[in-house]
């Protein structure tokens, strides 16, 4: 029933968001972003709507937003004008060209005012302890762990790394401590390819040795709620 409950949940927020973290991604790509600030702009994001009701507001410009904050915390600043009319040819793929006109400055005062409003709502917290970093550590471990030959044709780096960034869709770093988060998805990567990782310790797993306060049902937990993000964007509910 717990399962059933947070696979529920889990399609009842990617209804309401999975298309605006998209968005919030491929704009990112278009405006040249770093992955961390792509990703620390989903967490934005979702972190706005822990106290707030969609409903209330435009998901695509606190999206837009999100964007924009996340360029300056991570110290990659872009131009509120290269933020609007990227997101705007994002948001609005068979239109002109936005114009320096009526609407342009209507948007740009929306996210300058957006951009007040996400500050005091996330009380003016703007950065974030992502899990890039720690799965960057884990993946030069178990590197130096494994047959190179395996590692190399195991794609592990690569797969690990996809479902992290796929990961954003859904608030994922918000709910589990990052090292967890890094660690779950990497142990998903290695089960997914059949990598035979060789235990550190008699006692303990390698995933054990690499974050020690991370548990097989936490692990599962990440996993079930990644699968279930694939699920539904695969057979939308």
């Amino acid at each position: 029933e717990e399962r059933a409950a947070r696979r529920k949940a889990t399609y009842a927020y990617l209804k309401e968001h999975f298309k605006v973290t998209q968005f919030i991604m491929e704009s990112g790509a278009k405006l040249s972003l770093p992955q961390n600030a792509m990703s620390s702009a989903c967490v934005l994001y979702h972190q706005f709507w822990k106290g707030c009701d969609p409903k209330d507001f435009d998901p695509y410009l606190i999206g837009m937003t999100a964007i924009y904050l996340a360029s300056k915390a991570e110290e990659c600043p872009c131009k509120v004008r290269d933020v609007i009319n990227v997101c705007y040819r994002s948001s609005h793929k068979d239109s002109p060209c936005l114009e320096i006109n009526a609407r342009y400055w209507e948007l740009r005062e929306s996210v300058v005012n957006c951009e007040l409003l996400m500050l005091r709502v996330l009380g003016f917290r703007v950065s974030y302890d992502n899990p890039h970093k720690y799965l960057l550590h884990y993946l030069k471990v178990l590197q130096d762990w494994t047959c190179p030959g395996m590692w190399e044709r195991s794609q592990v780096p690569q797969i690990s790394w996809s479902y992290l960034l796929d990961s954003h869709h859904i608030p994922l770093c918000l709910e589990y401590p990052p090292a967890h988060v890094a660690v779950a998805l990497l142990h998903f990567a290695v089960e997914c390819v059949g990598l035979e990782v060789p235990s550190q310790e008699a006692v303990r797993p390698w995933w054990k040795a690499l974050c020690s306060d991370v548990t097989p049902e936490l692990i599962q937990s990440i996993t079930e709620d990644v699968m279930d993000m694939y699920d539904f964007e695969n057979k939308p509910v």
